[in-house]
């Protein structure tokens, strides 16, 4: 599913950064604006706020975007049909430094503030309802965060603790790179991506419930996870080949894939991921529905349609549809909106 997405800059310009502030709209559009912008990440489904104001301060370097967000009372979601209209495939991990959000998910309802870290997958269903707030927010690619983790699975919504010292120590790098970013170049900027996500990583391994992941079987699982992502274009990849890779037998395997349903299972779940990717890719659009759905081994365009709706529900036709009116209305966006494109872009 980890699709790259080149940013190319030069390294001693300044690290690109985009600004959003709604007291800079005529007051009747503000609302709209947000809602809009804020698409690429999430539904405003109510602002609960008489008077409304947002603003926005991104900054985007290599694999990185960080910046703060101070806003409003509202209610947000990520659907699972938002979900499955994005494609969207990234890690965002927000402080709280003021005010407070109520965040729903599968962990079931967790409140942060005072300088808690909420961890959204974005690959995972989430609903929030906040007071006005301030956070100071990370944004990183599943590709170069994921291997660094004990259990990326286990961590969509998870609430790290203020006062936890790794959370703090990752809170301070991160709130001291947003105040020197005016004054760094983007290649300074982007030096700072391995220590960002050894600190990330250091606090979401650190803060782990033993419960949610044993590290003895998913330090096992993540290199068979890397060969099978890597070889999901091999029609003919089988659980044999696979436990052979890796020295264990097929029992063995089975076992560390029963959570996920099974080899079988989870190869067809990562196959029709990576459909998804193609329909919503505009590089793409040449392709018919049934040619992306043969690419990756589904050679029954009934049974595809269906397991795909299944999986994203949605039928394949109504997703590229989506995903090219998602992508005009993107482009139709002002420049102050550059970090919804950046987040939009981010793979």
């Amino acid at each position: 599913m980890s699709k790259v997405t080149s940013h190319v800059f030069n390294t001693e310009a300044p690290v690109a950064r985009s600004v959003f502030d709604t007291s800079l709209l005529p007051e009747k559009s503000r609302i709209g604006v947000w809602r809009e912008t804020a698409a690429s990440v999430w539904q405003i489904s109510s602002i609960t706020d008489a008077t409304f104001f947002a603003k926005v301060n991104a900054y985007h370097a290599g694999e990185l975007m960080f910046g703060s967000v101070t806003t409003c009372a509202q209610k947000t979601e990520r659907t699972s049909a938002l979900i499955a209209g994005d494609s969207l495939d990234y890690y965002m991990m927000q402080f709280y430094v003021s005010g407070s959000r109520v965040a729903r998910s599968r962990r079931g309802e967790q409140v942060f503030a005072n300088g808690d870290m909420l961890m959204v997958d974005m690959t995972h269903a989430i609903e929030t309802e906040s007071t006005a707030y301030t956070s100071f927010d990370l944004v990183l690619p599943r590709r170069v965060l994921e291997p660094l983790l004990i259990d990326a699975d286990a961590l969509a919504g998870q609430r790290l603790a203020g006062e936890h010292p790794l959370t703090a120590l990752f809170r301070s790098h991160l709130m001291a790179l947003y105040q020197n970013a005016p004054n760094m170049s983007a290649g300074q900027a982007a030096a700072m991506q391995g220590p960002t996500l050894a600190l990330a990583a250091a606090a979401l391994n650190g803060n782990i419930d033993p419960d949610m992941a044993s590290s003895v079987r998913v330090a096992a699982w993540l290199p068979v996870r890397r060969y099978i992502e890597d070889h999901l274009k091999d029609l003919r990849l089988t659980v044999e080949q696979t436990a052979r890779e890796f020295g264990i037998s097929r029992a063995t395997l089975y076992r560390m894939m029963s959570r996920y349903g099974g080899f079988v299972n989870y190869l067809r779940q990562r196959r029709l991921h990576r459909c998804r990717d193609d329909l919503g890719d505009p590089s793409q659009v040449h392709l018919s529905i049934a040619e992306v759905a043969e690419r990756w081994g589904f050679s029954n365009a009934s049974a595809f349609s269906t397991a795909f709706k299944d999986l994203f529900d949605m039928s394949p036709r109504d997703f590229r549809q989506m995903s090219r009116g998602r992508a005009r209305r993107i482009n139709d966006l002002g420049s102050e909106s550059d970090w919804s494109r950046w987040l939009a872009a981010m793979r």
